[in-house]
């Protein structure tokens, strides 16, 4: 398997299911055949074999002059492909938590071939050799296609896309080069009739994005194995066959945020760029990358591919308009298919006892419809788990309830609705799984229930808490029985993670104990600590268990941020509530999450992030913690552990648990980085993880972590230093040849005069370790930084220029060795090797002032007799000036 990540030239062979290549947003440079730099047979392609098995998705596509392939999996054995050959030779290969990403400079954009072989994926280029010749330039053919019709249809799009482009507007331009290149692809494959096929993909395409019914796609996406997209009120869905998973990276070119979606087979890729509001679609070759200029615009995985679309209180537009809201609620879906109604809880009651009746009598025939008139009576009336029960005993209309297909069908809605809506109040959260369904985006009537979904799977908080904040006042409006189960929840998470606005939406707050901890929670916000801590006082005598127990954990959180309770005292507080001492009955299970992260962050305001990481080794997202509030713990420790020395920091006695090595701290932070999210935070995190393992000798690892760094960082500042970084740590690792491209790499508009520096600095030692002196002295030419001067003086000594490396030595000797009192080791070992070099340059002159400056300071034993020799060397004309 080893030799297969190789690359190697390979015969061209017919593809299974390849890949269209519409990416170049211009027509294609034209190439030489130096600037490709490998000679093979006329018939011969370079390929690179990407070992990726049958669960892992992949997208490929170009960012600027690079070719990026991106995996949804990690794949640490693709490091050793890096640094390739021929085409492919700047290949660099970085492996990240939860994804590899591969990037691949071709500046001249070659039209390259993706195909699904049975053991991973086969990129391939055509051979410098298989250029033609045209008009006295060489321009870049398509290989590999078969028989005479499709050499012609080759080279035509070979001469499409190598021309000068004509003086037409971009969507022509990019409609041109995807026509042309897919031609040529469906000649090779055998198509018949590729340019109508090509047509319909990109109409359908446009009129999906610009939020047009779509027609006549469907056919021509399956001939050419594209990616259509499929407009609907709300979202756009990318069809996948097999679709893998979805993740942001910025755009290594440009530092855009990049919402990327994989495949697991071929599926074409996207054949042209499409831009909209907020958003663009950009072509690949495989899976589907959106450019998200708007925060609000996200991806979504679903088992028929990826779902695009806005989570905002003002949303921006995104596929087909939504429909206009109903006014009258027993008009709206969720009233009609919830059966509910305008009643007291008694009426409701009363309403249900009558339907269980009516299905006790009811007939074969007429058990369907009693069951279902019966669950949304109980539902209605507040008694969800009974409906979810009389939901369970009824069949299901289709074999999955949760899929995308059936959430589509409008006859089975209502009851898919409803057996989700039952299930997720009745705490059966893999029944409610079809609530996460993308068609409910459709339906603005759902948007609170997508929400309620997100807030019990403890999904990212912000986009949880709009989707609540939205559906605040429907959710008033419900039953009493209905709203009283869920509009408090509601009201307690936004309280607590929601944005200023999204709490806005709730004002004013309704009365009532309910609403008491919000309540609280809100005056805590808004600066009014010791209004909140009476309150939170008061509800931990409440006779509602959760509700004392919310409020026990939330004084403690309170206190804390107000800095009125030390953090050990905090976390010896969590520690108790946890085990029920002290009187206090211990924490109800769907409370301990939040008790324990709690307790973590005490731990980590205590300097203790090793006792942090125990608490939350193990914990889950909740309703209580979601995702990334669980995550930002974990950030915290792994932040203390990397840019804070507890025992220094803190006072800690020595032996304490905390004063933790330099490797136990790597190997803690290690364990840890997985939970943290891939993005600028934990960039930085990496990069200051990577001066730990610099510190501790590991340089080869270090590499890894600045370069995981560097393909999460979207400012280009930010990626410049960690390329400097990187090229540091592949220095200490004898990698010359990364240091050199991280070098290549570290670029930016506004660069920083020291990085500039340091940038020289290390471009010197890469060509001092490549024998390359003149080019080393030019480079540190104006630098006279400490460093800069001690790598000048290297050089000189090597090249036995001594009298140059008087000067620069001397300098260095100048700022660093004081007049007066005893010298370090460093300033013992300076000042000898100015002596040696002076000697060596018979400046006598020199050697004599450093022997005034001495005074008869020791250098050591050893030196102060070589110091001795030295000076008897001297004239004695010199010795006595």
């Amino acid at each position: 398997m080893v030799s297969c990540l190789l690359l190697q030239a390979l015969v061209a062979a017919p593809a299974t299911a390849e890949g269209v290549d519409g990416l170049q947003r211009a027509p294609v440079a034209a190439v030489t055949q130096d600037a490709l730099g490998q000679k093979g047979d006329q018939n011969a392609q370079t390929a690179l074999f990407l070992p990726f098995d049958a669960q892992t998705g992949i997208a490929a596509f170009w960012s600027g002059p690079d070719f990026i392939v991106v995996a949804d999996q990690p794949a640490p054995a693709m490091m050793r492909a890096s640094g390739g050959t021929g085409v492919f030779s700047g290949l660099t290969v970085t492996v990240l938590d939860h994804a590899t990403l591969l990037r691949i400079p071709l500046p001249q954009h070659p039209a390259l071939r993706l195909s699904r072989q049975k053991e991973g994926w086969q990129l391939q280029a055509p051979e410098p050799a298989s250029l033609q010749k045209k008009d006295g330039q060489t321009a870049l053919a398509p290989s590999g296609a078969a028989g005479g019709g499709a050499a012609s249809a080759s080279a035509a799009a070979s001469t499409s896309a190598s021309a000068p482009a004509p003086a037409t507007t971009a969507a022509s331009t990019s409609t041109s080069a995807t026509t042309t290149t897919a031609a040529a692809t469906s000649a090779s494959a055998g198509s018949s009739s590729p340019s109508s096929s090509s047509t319909a993909t990109l109409s359908s395409t446009g009129a999906a994005l610009a939020g047009k019914p779509s027609s006549g796609g469907g056919g021509g996406a399956a001939s050419l194995h594209t990616i259509t997209a499929q407009p609907a009120p709300g979202y756009v869905l990318f069809p996948l066959q097999q679709p893998g998973h979805e993740f942001e990276l910025p755009d290594p070119a440009t530092g855009a945020r990049l919402l990327i979606a994989t495949s697991r087979t071929a599926s074409g890729g996207v054949a042209q760029a499409q831009h909209a509001v907020g958003y663009s679609v950009r072509p690949t070759l495989e899976g589907v990358v959106v450019e998200a200029d708007a925060d609000q615009i996200v991806m979504q995985g679903t088992a028929k591919g990826a779902v695009l679309h806005a989570v905002s209180l003002h949303p921006v537009p995104v596929g087909l308009p939504l429909p206009e809201p109903v006014t009258e609620a027993s008009r709206q879906k969720d009233w009609q298919w919830f059966g509910l109604q305008e009643a007291s809880p008694a009426t409701l009651s009363a309403e249900r006892e009558e339907k269980l009746a009516a299905l006790a009598k009811a007939s074969p025939r007429q058990k369907k419809a009693a069951t279902f008139a019966a669950a949304q009576a109980a539902f209605a009336s507040g008694a969800f788990q009974k409906a979810a029960a009389l939901l369970a005993d009824m069949p299901e209309t289709t074999p999955d309830s949760g899929s995308a297909s059936a959430a589509g069908s409008a006859t089975l809605r209502p009851e898919i609705a409803l057996r989700a809506a039952s299930a997720l109040l009745a705490g059966n959260m893999k029944g409610a799984q079809a609530l996460a369904a993308p068609e409910w985006i459709s339906l603005p009537e759902f948007h609170l229930w997508q929400g309620l979904y997100g807030l019990y799977a403890g999904q990212n908080s912000q986009r949880t808490a709009i989707l609540l904040a939205a559906g605040f006042a429907q959710a008033q409006h419900y039953p009493a029985p209905l709203r009283d189960r869920i509009a408090p929840a509601m009201a307690l998470y936004i309280a607590r993670y929601g944005t200023p606005a999204t709490v806005r939406m709730m004002e004013p707050l309704p009365d009532g104990p309910a609403y008491d901890l919000p309540r609280a929670l809100l005056q805590a916000r808004e600066g009014k600590t010791e209004t909140a801590r009476v309150a939170l006082e008061n509800l931990t005598a409440s006779d509602d268990a959760q509700r004392a127990a919310i409020a026990r954990t939330e004084i403690v959180r309170l206190m804390q941020d107000a800095d009125l309770i030390a953090p050990d005292m905090a976390a010896d507080v969590y520690r108790k509530l946890l085990k029920g001492e002290n009187g206090a009955s211990p924490a109800p299970a769907d409370i301990r999450t939040l008790t324990a992260v709690g307790l973590a962050h005490a731990l980590i305001r205590n300097g203790e992030p090793k006792a942090a990481l125990s608490v939350l080794e193990g914990l889950q997202p909740s309703a209580d913690v979601p995702e990334d509030v669980l995550a930002e713990a974990y950030r915290a420790a792994l932040y203390r552990l990397v840019f804070n020395d507890a025992s220094a920091s803190l006072g800690l006695p020595p032996g304490s648990e905390e004063e933790l090595s330099v490797t136990q701290r790597t190997a803690l932070v290690a364990q840890g980085l997985p939970h943290v999210p891939d993005g600028a935070e934990k960039a930085k995190l990496l990069l200051g993880y990577g001066h730990l393992l610099l510190e501790a000798g590991h340089a080869d690892t270090a590499a890894t972590a600045f370069s995981q760094a560097i393909a999460m960082q979207a400012d280009p500042q930010a990626r410049a230093e960690g390329e400097e970084l990187l090229a540091q740590a592949a220095m200490q690792a004898h990698q010359l040849a990364l240091a050199q491209m991280a070098l290549d790499h570290a670029v930016s508009p506004l660069m920083p005069d020291d990085l500039a520096a340091r940038k020289a600095y290390d471009a010197a030692r890469v060509a001092q370790a490549r024998g390359e002196t003149e080019k080393a002295q030019a480079l540190l030419a104006h630098d006279e930084s400490d460093a800069g001067l001690d790598l000048r003086g290297q050089l000189y000594e090597a090249a036995h220029r001594w009298a140059d490396a008087v000067l620069v030595v001397g300098r260095l000797a100048s700022r660093g060795l004081p007049q007066d009192g005893a010298l370090t080791e460093a300033q013992r070992a300076l000042a000898f090797r100015l002596a040696t070099d002076a000697a060596a340059a018979r400046d006598w002159e020199t050697l004599h002032r450093l022997k005034d400056w001495l005074a008869g300071r020791t250098l050591g034993r050893e030196r102060d007799a070589l110091f001795t020799l030295l000076l008897r060397q001297m004239p004695r004309s010199a010795a006595s000036h």
